[in-house]
């Protein structure tokens, strides 16, 4: 499989995620709940999932929609991080000032939605800023006082924000290809000034012909700028001595397509 490696800390992101808090309790003589009683762990949303904020905009702010779906109460908060990729394997949050959001914590009824303000006081740069919005539900007084068995699970949602500069452009890339023992390792790198989205990656590995002896696929991740990604791919073991050439095909969101080979005489078997 195919798999990238983003981690910050003990959450893992996708392009707009929702991360799930699980906190057990401790098993009682308690009856079980009624079976029509609410439902604390329902879900909320939050719309958009993705925003861009052109910094050349007078006043560079704009709103979240965010909504209660559960059959009770919601406390909610609200924080904002820089969002960085400056090692390749290990992304960073760090709380900010930069993003002022309002409110910071409030309390939203069955079905009720609001609006959340979203504004950036960082002055414009040359290179996008990037950062994240994360929307965490906070125990209620019902969980809270829930004596019976089980676990409840508490969501949040983490929101992707661009702060563009006047002339955003990515620049896609594809390096440091390695195959060590049927292992194969690339980075996806991006010399631009903005985020490119992976919106597909493929791998193919075909024999002295130029026959495609096998081909693995996946979607990709964001890849900030002045950043790198690194992926891998485990190498299929059928037709390992045949395969004399690796192949990654990159296409963005940007619908740039972006390939880089490496050639593997000896063939990749383990």
């Amino acid at each position: 499989m195919l798999s990238p490696i983003f981690r910050y800390g003990s959450w893992l992101f996708g392009l707009g995620s929702s991360i799930f808090f699980i906190t057990s309790q401790s098993f009682s003589q308690n009856p079980p709940p009624a079976k029509n009683a609410p439902n604390p762990s329902g879900n909320f949303s939050v719309s958009p999932v993705m925003v861009s904020i052109n910094s050349e905009a007078p006043a560079p702010n704009t709103f979240f929609t965010i909504r209660n779906d559960s059959s009770l109460p919601k406390r909610l908060q609200v924080t904002a991080y820089r969002w960085a990729q400056t090692d390749p394997s290990t992304p960073t949050l760090e709380p900010t000032e930069e993003v002022v959001l309002f409110p910071l914590l409030f309390t939203l009824e069955p079905n009720q939605s609001r609006q959340l303000r979203l504004g950036i006081t960082a002055p414009s740069t040359p290179i996008e800023k990037t950062y994240r919005v994360i929307v965490e539900e906070l125990p209620s007084p019902q969980t809270q006082n829930n004596q019976g068995t089980g676990i409840n699970i508490r969501l949040a949602m983490s929101i992707p924000v661009f702060f563009q500069p006047k002339q955003p452009q990515s620049q896609p890339g594809i390096t440091n290809l390695v195959n060590n023992k049927g292992k194969f390792a690339f980075n996806l790198t991006n010399t631009g000034n903005a985020h490119y989205i992976a919106k597909e990656i493929q791998v193919t590995g075909t024999d002295s012909s130029g026959k495609t002896l096998w081909q693995k696929s996946r979607q990709g991740w964001y890849v900030l700028a002045n950043s790198a990604i690194p992926y891998g791919l485990e190498l299929p073991k059928t037709d390992c001595q045949k395969v004399i050439n690796l192949t990654v095909n990159l296409k963005t969101d940007n619908n740039a397509n972006v390939s880089q080979s490496l050639p593997t005489p000896q063939g990749v078997c383990p």
